[in-house]
């Protein structure tokens, strides 16, 4: 048939082993509470482009989370695995299972792409 139908690209990781991953602040990050929630601040360096010449070396960007984002990024402390933020997710919110898992592990993956976190898999 169709070859490229029957090419997949593999998804990395299975869900078992991402909800185990550990997430870890990075250590330019720097976390200052505010009256609902929190804001952070994180050096970038600056890319590999021609514009990027034009701009510092180092820079810094702002992340403010919300109330909830703030408790959640509270948890992160380089020993708790995701599903352990998860099971505390639903204890304390009183949200359903799967829509806590999903909530948890899209924020989580959004921190990491901005640079606040690092996701550590065992």
């Amino acid at each position: 048939m169709f070859e490229f139908m029957q090419k997949r690209k593999s998804s990395g990781l299975d869900r078992r082993t991402s909800l185990m991953a550990i997430p870890v602040v990075n250590a330019s990050v720097v976390s200052v509470p505010k009256k609902q929630g929190l804001e952070i601040t994180l050096d970038v360096r600056r890319g590999d482009g021609f514009l990027a010449r034009f701009q510092p070396p180092v820079m810094q960007r702002r992340v403010e989370l919300d109330e909830i984002g703030a408790a959640v990024y509270g948890m992160i402390d380089g020993e708790r695995s995701a599903l352990d933020i998860v099971n505390w997710f639903v204890g304390q919110y009183k949200v359903n299972r799967r829509e806590a898992e999903l909530s948890c592990v899209e924020f989580l993956k959004s921190l990491a792409q901005r640079g606040v976190i690092s996701i550590a898999v065992r």
